[in-house]
């Protein structure tokens, strides 16, 4: 379940549920484009979406990750009508979503109680912006990489994932060569898994313990911001449980 969902009281989730559409998202799917129209926000639930900075000479790295802690399109909430990032599904699954005007009319604009909640996880996003960038700028590879792993793990909300090797070194903003070596190291070190497509965390204590400084300020501003335990491993369905089960991982032929 995704944990802002699950934040909604009793009232307000009865008023809310059926504005909720769920839909599957598929690997690089993107959700939103630069200077185009906000459609939909979404509430993944067992997917994970990056949100993508573009540069002139065709170079991107990944400024943020939205999972089941968050909300993708959050420039809705702040009153934008077009999307200033583009986002695209990193890891497919699931996802809740509901229409913009629908958003702004019921919960922006009805003065819902939720709109406290949005608001904490919009200034926890903000610190994870804020300490991505410094990470990608001074922190190896390597950290960077095991920080990147396991956040990904939190907010799928289990070990194994779709991943490509070239998908991660435009996440990270680095050349293939880097994560290959990178990738390897924590193979050998018997704290990941990687077949066919598929990224499996084997050891997810030491691989939190290789990660930088900048994993731990992360997940637990989030924590306090919204009361959960987002590093904790795979969780039971929530109270306000919209939605099946996972669906089964695919395979991807461009895979590590």
């Amino acid at each position: 379940m995704n944990f802002l969902i699950e934040a909604l009281t009793g009232s307000e989730c009865t008023r809310l549920k059926s504005h909720f559409e769920q839909v599957e998202l598929e690997l690089g799917q993107s959700l939103t484009e630069p200077e185009q129209p906000i459609t939909h926000v979404y509430f993944p639930t067992n997917s994970l979406v990056s949100v993508i900075q573009m540069m002139r000479d065709g170079a991107s790295v990944e400024s943020g990750m939205i999972g089941r802690e968050g909300m993708v399109g959050l420039q809705a909430w702040l009153g934008q009508t077009h999307a200033s990032v583009r986002s695209i599904v990193q890891a497919p699954g699931q996802a809740l979503r509901m229409r913009r005007e629908v958003f702004l009319h019921e919960v922006v604009n009805a003065h819902s109680s939720w709109n406290s909640v949005i608001a904490k996880y919009i200034d926890s996003y903000i610190t994870l912006l804020t300490i991505t960038a410094a990470c990608n700028r001074i922190h190896q590879v390597n950290e960077r990489l095991c920080r990147w792993l396991k956040m990904t793990q939190n907010r799928v909300g289990r070990d194994s994932f779709p991943m490509r090797q070239e998908f991660m070194a435009h996440m990270l903003g680095v050349h293939r060569p880097s994560v290959s070596i990178a990738a390897n190291a924590l193979k050998k070190a018997g704290l990941i898994r990687y077949e066919r497509g598929i990224m499996t965390v084997l050891d997810s204590e030491r691989l939190e313990k290789n990660c930088c400084e900048c994993y731990r300020a992360i997940e637990s501003q989030f924590e306090r911001a919204l009361k959960v335990s987002l590093r904790k491993g795979d969780h039971e369905p929530g109270k306000h449980d919209l939605h099946g089960p996972p669906p089964d991982s695919g395979k991807d032929k461009n895979a590590l």
